[in-house]
């Protein structure tokens, strides 16, 4: 269903999805949409205030967006270019930890997801990147591969993770903020 809530004399729409989450989740796309996803109990009104609530992101979600000619902007990447570079890289980093932490070499997958740039089954030594990496810069696909090769060695996010991550890329903290702009 879509809605609009006024900030400022600004008209901000937004698809409003009911599902059975336990939070309201809001995201906007680089085509400038906004989608809200919210439990079935919780009450039109309260969504509406807390798309008010976080106005300011939208705004400048979307000016990011525009700026950055993200909208209808292809792959940076051809699709044969992004596989060979994708698992080059994959390659690299993973010598990298089977030099320093002593790790089996996981599986690569590669799937769509929705809300996740890659994930780690460390028990069953799997890595999964997301086919949307295509759309990432070379250096945000390297941090999300250090990302997922870290939770080979740390399975949370402590800082005893992010002191791995850090190692290889130093300017994490930016790039992931980068990232959560485009995607997530």
């Amino acid at each position: 269903m879509i809605r609009e809530v006024n900030y400022k004399g600004i008209a901000i729409k937004y698809d409003l999805q009911r599902k059975s989450v336990k939070n309201i989740n809001l995201r906007v796309r680089p085509d400038l949409t906004v989608s809200v996803s919210a439990n079935r109990r919780v009450k039109v009104k309260y969504i509406d205030d807390f798309v008010l609530r976080k106005a300011d992101f939208i705004l400048s979600s979307i000016n990011f967006f525009k700026t950055n000619k993200i909208i209808g902007h292809g792959p940076e990447f051809t699709p044969e270019v992004f596989n060979n570079f994708v698992k080059d890289t994959f390659d690299k980093v993973c010598n990298l930890f089977m030099l320093y932490y002593n790790i089996q070499q996981p599986k690569l997958k590669m799937r769509t997801m929705k809300s996740q740039w890659g994930s780690c089954n460390y028990g069953k030594g799997i890595i999964t990147l997301n086919t949307n990496l295509i759309y990432c810069t070379e250096d945000q696909i390297f941090y999300v591969i250090v990302h997922e090769f870290s939770h080979l060695i740390v399975h949370g996010h402590s800082q005893d993770f992010y002191k791995i991550v850090e190692e290889y890329c130093p300017d994490y903290k930016k790039t992931r903020k980068e990232m959560n702009r485009i995607f997530i």
